[in-house]
This record gives structure tokens, C-alpha cells and sequence, in this order.
């Protein structure tokens, strides 16, 4: 087991190597074209993916959390295609693709968070919902900010609006179920091997929301060293590493 896991990190950790070394070319005065650069991106994805599909296997179908993982794995799914779409220039499918990834992360989650709070009969405290509630507000008017009001009044077509909109809310929304989990996990399943892996799935899953909304309507149009890419891939490989970890533990 400990072998399988290592050649997992190894590998993924290549992956990710090998496109933040083509990413740093330019600095060394050396170019590659988009497509090279892309077509090996999209390799690190599919190994990231193949990893994730036969570690979710594993997973015991008995225990209901499972099902959060297969939704988890969808939304991965879900994300390279939109990474093969945009590559294969079918930007339109490509933009229903990425908020059906958003859509699928986002129930996955929402299971974890149902299953085991009714499993376990958990809830909340005051002063975590409390906190909860001050964080989902103070969110929302960050993204009001930086990316709701500047669409809503810019003179963009009304479906690039719409799009927009549908894009942040799902990210909006992604992040406060990855506070909800964060909380439920943290209070009640502190330092033990399960919360580790619910840890690693909501930090990959948080950082690729934050890193969207930062990129996207913060930066703009700044690509230096493609680091948005990178932090992508690095998000979307830690969601692969926590259903491989998952995966692991039911394999014992």
C-alpha cells in the first residue's frame, strides 16, 4: 500500500513539475508554443484523473459518503473536459462543462456535510454558525465587489452576463459548503486520518474557487509565467490526492 501511494505522489508531483517547468521556460529565454504547453497540461490532468477513478474503486459502496466521492470524481471529470474543450477550441461547451464541474463539487460536499452530521447527529454551535454566517456575508460582498457589480454594469452581451453571474455564485457557493465541511470536519474529527483527507478535499477545492475568482476578475488578463495554471493544476491534483488517500483507506 505504502509502495501504490508513493508512486501516486511521485507522480503527481511530476506532473505538476514538468508543466511549472515549461511555465518558467520564458525566463531562461526559451519559448514553447501554447499548444505544446497545453497538450502537456492536459496529460498532467489525465493522470491525475486515472489515479482518482481507481482510488474512488476502492472506496466501500456501503458507506453513504461514498456517494459525496463519486460526485467529487464527476466534478473532476467534469473539469478536464473543459480543459479539453477549451484546448480543442469549443469555448461554449467548454464554459457549460466548467459550471457543471462547479455544480458537481458543490453536491458532493453537501453530502459530506448531510451525511455526516445526520450520521453522527452533529450540529453546530452557536458561535460556529455565528462565524459561519459572518464569513458567508463578508464572502459575498467580496465578490459583489470585484466581480458582481463591475459585470452587471459593464456592456458585456447579456449572456456573457449571465454566464458570469452563474460562474461566481458557483464559486460563491462552493466556498461557503467548504466552510460548513471545514468546520463540521475540525470540530469533530480533529487530527485523525479521516479528517485529513476531508482537509486536503476542501483545501483543493477552495483554492481552484479562489484562484478562479482571483484570475479571473481580479488580475485580469495577467498570465506571467501562466501562474494561474499552475495553481489550478496544483488545486485540482490535492482533490485527486484526498480521494487517493480515501481510496487507500478503504483498501486496508
Amino acid at each position: 500500500m505504502e509502495k501504490g501511494l508513493r508512486v501516486v505522489e511521485v507522480s503527481l508531483f511530476l506532473s505538476l513539475f514538468v508543466v511549472i517547468l515549461l511555465s518558467f521556460l520564458p525566463l531562461l529565454n526559451v519559448s514553447i508554443s501554447n499548444q505544446i504547453y497545453d497538450f502537456v497540461y492536459l496529460l498532467a490532468e489525465i493522470v491525475g484523473l486515472l489515479f482518482a477513478l481507481i482510488y474512488a474503486l476502492k472506496i466501500d459502496k456501503n458507506q453513504k459518503l461514498w456517494l459525496g466521492w463519486f460526485f467529487i470524481l464527476l466534478g473532476l471529470g467534469a473539469y478536464f473536459l473543459k480543459d479539453l474543450l477549451n484546448f480543442l477550441d469549443q469555448q461554449n461547451l467548454s464554459v457549460i462543462l466548467g459550471i457543471l464541474s462547479f455544480i458537481l463539487s458543490f453536491v458532493g460536499i453537501l453530502i459530506f456535510i448531510i451525511f455526516i452530521s445526520n450520521s453522527l447527529r452533529l450540529r453546530l454551535t452557536f458561535n460556529e454558525n455565528f462565524l459561519l454566517v459572518i464569513n458567508a456575508i463578508l464572502l459575498f460582498i467580496l465578490i459583489l465587489q470585484v466581480g458582481l457589480l463591475p459585470t452587471l454594469l459593464s456592456k458585456d452581451p447579456l449572456w456573457d452576463k449571465v454566464i458570469s453571474v452563474i460562474y461566481l455564485l458557483g464559486n460563491y457557493f462552493i466556498l461557503v459548503v467548504f466552510m460548513i465541511l471545514f468546520l463540521t470536519v475540525t470540530t469533530n474529527f480533529w487530527g485523525g486520518e479521516i479528517a485529513r483527507n476531508y482537509y486536503l478535499l476542501a483545501l483543493g477545492i477552495a483554492l481552484l474557487s479562489v484562484a478562479s475568482i482571483i484570475f479571473s476578475y481580479v488580475l485580469g488578463s495577467y498570465e506571467l509565467l501562466k501562474l494561474d495554471k499552475i495553481i489550478y493544476l496544483g488545486a485540482y491534483l490535492v482533490i485527486v490526492y484526498a480521494i487517493v488517500k480515501e481510496g487507500l483507506m478503504h483498501a486496508v
